[in-house]
């Protein structure tokens, strides 16, 4: 059921602040865990499902309403509204005609999730977070437009392709000079950096930015029709009181998502603290399930390894467990390619995985428990199975 702002909500169950896949995975985790109180979810834009808003920018003409996998009386859905403040578990809403209420409920979830992060001074630039913005964008580009892009992350690699695809020119501007370079070895960027085909990869830091043009720190200028920020998210946190908060702006939790010394308040998603370092699809699920078992007094499962998901240039890229780009490399390549990636030389703590979904969930397993050791002849055979390649310390 979806409700206006007025009459102010009273509200005896559970109240989700924030409407994207957190909020909703709460949701169908309770219902699941046999949760029959009242559930109301408050965020500004109904719930939609966000990967397809960089993976599908120019091919996608309608959002996926994420309520359509739910029965009509899952939740009440208060559309159109924001929080501004937190007093105890009573929360102030507003509207969009700038009307004010309150909310409380036994239990108040924060799944309030992040905002694209833009350098201060940077006028006039683009990014893409909603729906809004996504429209926008396509609006703007057009075969054979020019399309800068500052970042070569997750959204800035995914914008990318999509535009490429649909005759685009573009240019991606990325400090380290490879793709994902400040999460995954150079040897591995380098292999990403061979599909961008007739994208263009400039590397130099990005001193300042205007709606056209990225001028870098060494005086050159990379001029375009529009230019999109795609250098990472703050979340969206502002509001909350200060001692709730890590210096980075996430609410600070425990591994279910409780905020100390807050009764009745959790967080989870792109927001929370607990779930930094994987704030991306799989991990938010994955929060949502283990704040619903804490909520109903059930056994919280075990954290999965975080898990990034993305298609992009013709390809689809996972990446299971930890990332960085001092680890070291082992490759097992076949149809398609791993690079598994390795601690202390033999410690598995994490891969990615380009077209292989078979090693994605054998990675998974491999770094759900324990400390995974990996024998280096095996596992480079990709003829054979990775758990086959992998004992325990």
């Amino acid at each position: 059921m979806e409700h206006p702002l007025s009459p102010p909500p009273a509200i005896p169950g559970i109240l989700v602040i924030g409407g994207g896949l957190a909020a909703t995975a709460l949701v169908a985790a309770l219902r699941s865990e046999g949760f029959e109180g009242e559930v109301t979810v408050a965020g500004n834009e109904p719930p939609y499902d966000r990967p397809p808003l960089s993976k599908e920018l120019l091919s996608r003409s309608q959002p996926a309403d994420l309520r359509d996998q739910f029965p009509s009386d899952a939740a009440t859905w208060l559309t159109g509204v924001r929080a501004t403040a937190v007093a105890g578990r009573e929360v102030t809403l507003v509207d969009t005609a700038g009307r004010t209420s309150t909310a409380t409920a036994a239990a108040v979830v924060l799944a309030v999730g992040a905002r694209p992060t833009v350098p201060p001074g940077w006028d006039g630039v683009r990014t893409l977070s909603d729906w809004e913005d996504a429209e926008e964008l396509r609006n703007l580009l057009t075969p054979g437009s020019h399309l800068v892009i500052a970042g070569a992350g997750w959204i800035g690699l995914e914008v990318a392709s999509s535009a490429s695809r649909a005759g685009v020119r573009v240019t991606i501007v990325e400090e380290a000079g490879r793709p994902l370079g400040r999460l995954i070895p150079a040897e591995v960027g380098r292999r990403i950096a061979s599909w961008l085909g007739d994208v263009d990869l400039v590397e130099g830091r990005v001193a300042m930015a205007t709606a056209t043009t990225l001028r870098l720190a060494d005086g050159r200028e990379v001029a375009g029709d529009v230019v999109v920020a795609a250098l990472g998210a703050r979340p969206a946190t502002g509001w909350l009181p200060a001692g709730w908060l890590t210096p980075g702006g996430h609410v600070r939790t425990d591994a279910a998502g409780r905020i100390p010394d807050a009764p009745g308040m959790w967080a989870i998603g792109d927001c929370a603290a607990g779930d930094v370092g994987g704030q991306h699809w799989n991990a938010a699920v994955a929060a949502a399930q283990r704040c619903a078992h804490a909520l109903l007094g059930h056994e919280v499962p075990p954290a999965p390894p975080p898990t990034v998901f993305s298609s992009m240039f013709g390809h689809q890229v996972d990446l299971v467990g930890r990332s960085a780009p001092d680890l070291a490399v082992l490759w097992r390549e076949g149809e398609g390619w791993t690079a598994l990636l390795l601690a202390d030389d033999d410690i598995l703590v994490g891969g990615l995985a380009v077209d292989r979904p078979r090693d994605v969930a054998a990675l998974r397993r491999a770094l759900a428990t324990g400390t995974p050791v990996i024998d280096r002849h095996a596992a480079a055979d990709a003829g054979r199975r990775l758990a086959e390649a992998v004992r325990r310390r």
